[in-house]
């Protein structure tokens, strides 16, 4: 379980690319004040530094600008999650506490050799995955999260060893804010709908959930456009193994973040500057049933940002169906 959050919380934090680093350029605040700043909602400001996060006690219900300061060396996210009354402390840590130490004489498997099969427990699907915020280091990190009354966890990725804290929100959700996107994704089982026209330059979009299951967006830029076939190949090719000829390896790609995992209803903002180019989008939550990852049951999405002037093809992902053929597109 802690590795499946530990894998999800590295995703929100842009690490899985020796690229990572370079969605600096498109983080918002690099350049002068940010979009988001200027919807004028209520912020919710944390730090992290020291090894420990640093987030006031309370905060009125609603959205909430989320400004994250990351005084470490390295880049770091945080992830909004409430669990369901009743939960334990020992059952939070266990998913949220670092990852125990092998015991001497361990073998590979019990050390994380082998990988983990079968859903997560049912805990996992119960909880409320509110969404996350990245920030590399001297750059604040930005997203606009709905926070509903109650107790909520900010937690890190398990692997830094960093506590989660707890943040209390109170009073009655206000009324959703009144926010411009330049673009509305809807994450649905196992579909992401996007517009049919994306636009350059810097941007809000909007993210909501609509499936049943909690989703994500991890947003890549590759070299070209990818087929559905290809990024399937990608997604099956074992760890350390360079694609088939002609197929772009991965590590050309530009991870350019997204949302952290978020819950049925829930809605966030964040901002980007999408520079014209190819772009590939995938949710890597697993599934409750098999615990496959839902990119592999199709939540994949092919998508470009032309140069102002010219048109380009419409996004494509394969049927949203639950047995489907991924070289099938559907716009």
């Amino acid at each position: 379980m802690r590795k499946i959050i530990s894998a999800l919380m590295t995703l929100v934090v842009i690490l899985s690319s020796p690229l990572g680093i370079l969605a600096q350029d498109a983080t918002p605040g690099a350049s002068g004040p940010s979009l988001l700043s200027q919807a004028g909602l209520p912020e919710l400001n944390l730090t992290i530094a020291n090894g420990a996060i640093q987030a006031p006690t309370e905060i009125a219900a609603g959205d909430v600008l989320v400004v994250l300061d990351n005084q470490l060396e390295a880049p770091a996210g945080l992830t909004f999650i409430q669990f369901p009354e009743g939960t334990t402390e020992e059952e939070i840590m266990m998913i949220l506490g670092p990852p125990p130490e092998p015991e001497a004489g361990a073998s590979p498997a019990a050390e994380g050799g082998e990988e983990e099969s079968g859903p997560p427990p049912p805990l996992f699907y119960e909880m409320t995955w509110g969404g996350g915020v990245f920030a590399v280091p001297g750059v604040p990190g930005e997203v606009v999260v709905s926070l509903t009354p109650g107790e909520w966890v900010i937690a890190a990725d398990p692997e830094t060893a960093i506590a989660p804290v707890k943040i209390q929100v109170t009073g009655e959700t206000a009324a959703p804010a009144e926010i411009t996107a330049a673009a509305e994704i809807e994450l649905e089982n196992f579909h992401f709908n996007f517009p049919a026209e994306l636009s350059a330059g810097q941007q809000i979009w909007k993210v909501t959930n609509s499936g049943d299951q909690p989703h994500e967006m991890f947003i890549t830029k590759t070299p070209r456009r990818l087929t559905l076939d290809e990024v399937n190949i990608l997604l099956e090719l074992p760890e350390d193994e360079l694609p088939p000829e002609g197929v772009p390896n991965p590590a050309e790609f530009q991870d350019m973040g997204g949302v952290a995992p978020i819950s049925q209803d829930q809605t966030v903002y964040f901002e980007m500057n999408l520079e014209p180019g190819a772009y590939v989008a995938i949710c890597f939550m697993p599934d409750k049933e098999t615990g496959m990852p839902h990119a592999m049951k199709g939540m994949v999405v092919v998508f470009e940002v032309p140069e102002q002037g010219s048109t380009v093809e419409p996004p494509a992902s394969p049927m949203p169906v639950e047995d489907h053929d991924m070289g099938t597109p559907t716009t």
